[in-house]
């Protein structure tokens, strides 16, 4: 899978003291139980060292991040500076699902272009999912 980064800036005033911060964002790293967003505020805090139990984080915290710059399947999530944490999380699932299936497709069957065979395509995502869903937690 390509990687999966985004550009997250934010810019605010404290103490008549100027921040920007700026930093890019490994996706692959954030994602962890389905459902559970990153706190990106958090995330942009710490490439600056700023405390998170400060005055300085809840002014951080108030103010809106600007995302741009999104590779991999990030790009279907990032809009006019915002960016679709859900759709990004079941984007990036549905890719590692995809991967795996292409894997079997070509070493079991030898199909090297799954894409263009929708039919199996669809028949092999659904029983790798059947076959995830089923096993013990």
């Amino acid at each position: 899978m390509s990687s999966n980064t985004i550009r997250a800036r934010l810019a605010f005033s404290f103490k008549a003291e100027n921040y920007e911060l700026d930093t890019i964002l490994d996706l692959d790293r954030c994602v962890g139980e389905i459902g559970e967003e990153p706190n990106f505020h958090l995330l942009l805090a710490r490439t600056r060292g700023i405390d998170p139990y400060s005055y300085l984080y809840e002014v951080l915290e108030s103010h809106e991040i600007v995302f741009s710059d999104p590779t991999g399947v990030a790009a279907q999530s990032c809009r006019d500076g915002g960016f679709d944490w859900p759709r990004f999380e079941r984007d990036w699932r549905e890719e590692l699902d995809l991967q795996a299936i292409r894997v079997i497709a070509e070493e079991r069957m030898g199909v090297r272009d799954l894409d263009g065979r929708s039919d199996l395509k669809a028949a092999l995502l659904a029983a790798y999912r059947a076959g995830k869903a089923s096993r013990p937690a």
